[in-house]
């Protein structure tokens, strides 16, 4: 009867463990952080045809920094219902170490 009351105790504890991980998670912080790099990108964009009085191209650019900012939002109201703290700047904060990394082993 213990052996049979053990065992289940350990399946249910097993199983409440495995119902907490949650890889959502993960994959919805890989897309906010490609978010934050597109966006990041687009804003460059932009700025480099305003310096180039590029204004036409800027305004169609700037669109695409708009749906950024829309996919960055849209991603960060599913992280915090994940009860993640502050998702962009989690994101931003990530992306940035990550570029570092790579800028240190390329030298």
């Amino acid at each position: 009867m213990k052996k049979i009351f053990f065992l289940l105790l350990g399946v249910s504890l097993s199983a409440a463990a495995m119902a907490q991980t949650n890889p959502v998670k993960k994959e919805e912080m890989k897309d906010l952080r490609t978010d934050v790099r597109e966006k990041k990108a687009a804003k460059h964009k932009v700025n480099k045809d305003l310096s180039h009085a590029r204004i036409g191209k800027a305004i169609k650019d700037h669109k695409e920094v708009a749906e950024e900012n829309k996919d960055i939002r849209k991603d960060a109201k599913q992280l915090k219902r994940h009860h993640v703290d502050h998702p962009v700047a989690k994101a931003k904060r990530q992306v940035r170490v990550q570029d570092d990394a790579r800028k240190d082993h390329t030298n």
